[in-house]
């Protein structure tokens, strides 16, 4: 499997994924289904495992294009969900948290990405 293929895939999925929202009717809003939709992400990890196993490429790329999609679409809802309820200032310190976990999240699984592929020895 091209590695290419899956990274493009979950960044569609992702961008598709961001956008979804915008269908008042699939928006998620309640912390709590919030919280359960992110929590059964983690199902996704044997999904991985076994699909790396003995799937085949087609239920790869479809994984990883659900795993962008859901990651795109759980983003901004919980962007948009968690400020609420919560007077201005701890608004505005509640989104800058969130921002610098998602940059940090974002910088290690990046710095991760290249130990791993300089560890591999090919690019």
């Amino acid at each position: 499997m091209d590695p290419l293929v899956l990274i493009a895939m979950y960044n569609v999925g992702d961008l598709v994924g961001r956008y979804v929202p915008l269908i008042n009717c699939l928006k998620l809003e309640s912390r709590k289904g919030l919280l359960i939709a992110i929590l059964r992400r983690f199902l996704l990890i044997p999904a991985f495992y076994f699909t790396a196993k003995y799937g085949d490429q087609g239920w790869m790329i479809l994984l990883t294009s659900f795993l962008g999609l859901s990651n795109g679409h759980l983003a901004i809802c919980v962007f948009s969900a968690a400020p609420k309820g919560y007077k201005a200032p701890e608004q505005n310190a509640l989104g800058n948290l969130l921002v610098i976990f998602l940059v940090g999240g974002i910088f290690t699984g990046v710095s991760l990405d290249w130990l791993w592929i300089i560890g591999n020895g090919s690019f």
